[in-house]
């Protein structure tokens, strides 16, 4: 299979950045090679689906930290996020030249991991949030994605949610949207909606192009996501 590499709609606008989200990786080396040149250094965390975010600089880290999330401002460094089913979050900061990229899966988004990004950005770096630019890779849909009731309803309380796809409970289950609950703590941390875009499909519908957890269980391969600063 032809590696595909998925893009955000007018980030080509922005001199010098570099990003894409990944179908299914069968051979990593080849596959990244692709994409990453000898110049990066690709920058990756041992996720544990929290909230934790991180910055990253060209003197890297002697151990790889526990985190879901990195924030980047030199060139040649591409932020790397690996996921099956869990929401990858690619975040540009034009003006800053600041990138980010987060790791959503269900707990990390009970815990706002993509709210915190727009809090530790205006904290760190007096970013206005209406300076972001997000996408939203591909990622299990609300389509697909049954859960408890007791995280369904636990996430609507938590963030407000009031557009009906972000959960739609069904008894004692519903069907959860992670994409558009992440969407939504953009929106009320003060990102404009039309700044917060949805690129890829289903992961558990498209099994031809992409790994699913859910759909795969533990032996599912996974997409990777990067995002950097030409050089």
């Amino acid at each position: 299979m032809t590696q595909l590499w998925l893009q955000a709609e007018g980030w080509s606008r922005f001199p010098g950045l570099m990003h894409g989200f990944s179908s299914r990786l069968q051979s990593s080396d080849a596959e990244l090679s692709q994409v990453i040149e000898d110049s990066f250094n690709l920058c990756t965390v041992r996720q544990v689906h929290g909230n934790d975010i991180v910055f990253v600089d060209r003197q890297g880290w002697s151990e790889q930290p526990r985190a879901d999330g990195m924030i980047a401002a030199d060139t040649n460094i591409l932020l790397g996020i690996v996921s099956a089913d869990c929401v990858p979050v690619l975040i540009v900061v034009p003006q800053c030249g600041l990138v980010a990229a987060l790791h959503a899966g269900w707990r990390g988004t009970l815990k706002g991991i993509s709210a915190h990004a727009v809090k530790l950005l205006r904290a760190e770096w007096q970013v206005d949030p209406a300076g972001l630019w997000i996408t939203l890779g591909p990622a299990i849909g609300g389509c697909c994605y049954e859960v408890g009731a007791e995280i369904g309803e636990a996430m609507s309380q938590r963030w407000n949610l009031d557009d009906p796809a972000a959960w739609q409970p069904q008894g004692e289950k519903g069907f959860l949207d992670l994409r558009t609950v992440n969407r939504a703590q953009f929106v009320a941390a003060g990102v404009p909606r039309e700044q917060v875009q949805f690129v890829g499909p289903c992961t558990f519908c498209d099994s031809a192009r992409f790994a699913s957890y859910r759909r795969e269980g533990p032996g599912a391969s996974r997409q990777l996501s990067v995002i950097g600063w030409r050089g």
